[in-house]
Parts: structure tokens; C-alpha cells; sequence
């Protein structure tokens, strides 16, 4: 009886390797674990620090993910505010860690981009910030794959043909993507491609497909009475009706601008688990907030 329960155990053994056998690697959202999964594959095994539906701004990692960084290879970071505050942190408990910067080689956005304003209010009197949200553009992500195949690679030479071809595929998944977004924004007027966030976070998207971001918050930092009212009087002179806030925040402002402009308030989440079919929705509900 011992023998044939050890035969079983050594049969399921080796046919479900231990996730030991897998590279251990950490992110800190969930568009970067999908990029991460999409090169790297079944040789990886990656944990997300700060889950769907969390805010990137102010989470702190829990104890069993302190574990998984204690252990793991590579962090891929993108420069997110959260990140600025842990990863000095992550190598103190793990100084084999390698950190990658995914989106070196990015020519930034400064936030204040994605503010229209006449001078008059708050905001133009600071030093504007640099706005990480890179990975809403399919074209930059395919700078990020880039530094995801060279990393996975050095880390694990042994499958670097295997990260070579995972990612050849994923780029042409972005051309695909990228086109269909496309497509789908093809047709709106120059005149009706604006859309109102609450949350400047997709400056990138909109930058890449010729539309404008009107952001109700700033660096974190609401409007006041002023900036609030041009933001109203803006969106009803360009016809917008709808206020897209993302799940991770507050949306009782963005629900009085919508009252103001007589629309409504969507969800637009740049932060969501299935980066592409995200992006594809993205695409298609900002499309019908612009008709």
C-alpha cells in the first residue's frame, strides 16, 4: 500500500510541476502581470502587489506578498507612486531582487497635459508630474515587452527562445489590438473627440488615437469652485455627457458634474485584469460617450 500511494505521488509529481520550477517574478498591477504572462507563459510565476480594485496610490502589500518578494527574481516597475514608496523596501527584503524599469525608453506625459485650463485657476503654479499610465497605448506596451523579453531571458537563459517567440506573438496581439481601436474611434468628428475622467489615466490612449482627455482631478488634487465650474461650462459647450470615473476612487464629484451637465457616470478602468478586452471596451464606450 506505501509503495503504490509513493508511485502515485511521483506520478502526479511529475505531471504537475511544482511552481518552484517556475521563475518568480513580481508586478505591481494586473496589466503588467498580463504583459509578464503573455512572455513569459508557463515558465513564470507572477504576483500582483497591488490586486484589481485596489488603489495603486495608497495600498500596502500584505504579509504573504512580502513573502512572494522576499523570493522573487525580477519586479518589473512602471514608476507608479506606489511603487516609489516600496520597492527600496522590496530590496531591503530581497537584495537579489532585480528591478526593471518596463517603461524606460517612454517619452512621458506630464499630467498638467491632460488639464486643460485658462491659467486662471490652481495648477499651473506647481511643477507638473510625469504621468505613468503608459500601458493604456498598445504601441508603448510593445516597449515594455521589449524589456520583459531581455529580462526574462538574462534571468532564465535555458528558455530564452521560448520568451523570443511568446513575445513575437504578443506583438502581433498588439498590432491587432491597435487596430481594432482604430477602427472603432474611425469616423468620430474632430470636434466630438473629447471625453471627460475623473482620473487622468488615459492621457496615453488618447494621445495615440487622436482624441482629448478633460481630467476632473490633477495630481491627486480635485478642483476648486472655479476650476470646477469651467470644467461644467467646457463639457457643455463640447457636448459631453458622460463622467468616467475609475472603480478605486471616490465618484461623489464626478456624480455632481454629471448632474450639472445632465449625463451620467461610467466606469472606464485602466486598472482592470484583462488588459486587452479592457482596452476594447474602453475604446467602444468612449466612442458612444462621444456621439
Amino acid at each position: 500500500m506505501k509503495r503504490l500511494l509513493l508511485v502515485l505521488f511521483l506520478a502526479l509529481l511529475w505531471a504537475c510541476p511544482a511552481s518552484a520550477d517556475k521563475l518568480p517574478v513580481a508586478v505591481g498591477i494586473e496589466p503588467m502581470k498580463y504583459f509578464v504572462d503573455r512572455i513569459g507563459g508557463d515558465m513564470v510565476e507572477t504576483t500582483v502587489m497591488v490586486p484589481a480594485g485596489s488603489d495603486p496610490h495608497t495600498y500596502e502589500p500584505k504579509p504573504s506578498q512580502m513573502r512572494a518578494i522576499s523570493s522573487a527574481t525580477l519586479y518589473f516597475s512602471l514608476g507608479l507612486e506606489f511603487e516609489e514608496a516600496w520597492v527600496p523596501r522590496f530590496q531591503a527584503a530581497n537584495p537579489k531582487l532585480k528591478v526593471v524599469r518596463a517603461d524606460f525608453g517612454i517619452r512621458k506625459l506630464r499630467m498638467e497635459e491632460h488639464h486643460h485650463h485658462d491659467g486662471q485657476d490652481a495648477g499651473t503654479a506647481h511643477e507638473s508630474e510625469d504621468d505613468p499610465h503608459v500601458w493604456t497605448a498598445p504601441p508603448l506596451v510593445k516597449f515594455i515587452a521589449e524589456h520583459i523579453l531581455e529580462s526574462l531571458s538574462e534571468a532564465d537563459p535555458a528558455n530564452a527562445a521560448t520568451y523570443r517567440h511568446n513575445e513575437a506573438d504578443f506583438l502581433r496581439e498588439l498590432d491587432q489590438l491597435d487596430a481594432e481601436i482604430r477602427a472603432a474611434l474611425k469616423g468620430v468628428p474632430r470636434n466630438r473627440r473629447a471625453f471627460l475622467v475623473f482620473h487622468p489615466s488615459w492621457g496615453y490612449f488618447a494621445k495615440t488615437y487622436g482624441l482629448t482627455q478633460e481630467a476632473v482631478e490633477i495630481e491627486g488634487k480635485e478642483p476648486g469652485p472655479k476650476e470646477l465650474s469651467r470644467l461644467i461650462d467646457e463639457a457643455k459647450k463640447d457636448g459631453i455627457k458622460v463622467v468616467f470615473i475609475q472603480p478605486q476612487f471616490s465618484k461623489r464629484t464626478a456624480e455632481a458634474i454629471a448632474r450639472a451637465i445632465d449625463g451620467r457616470v461610467a466606469l472606464a478602468d485602466p486598472l482592470a485584469e484583462n488588459w486587452a478586452d479592457n482596452l476594447r471596451e474602453a475604446a467602444k464606450a468612449f466612442r458612444a460617450s462621444m456621439k
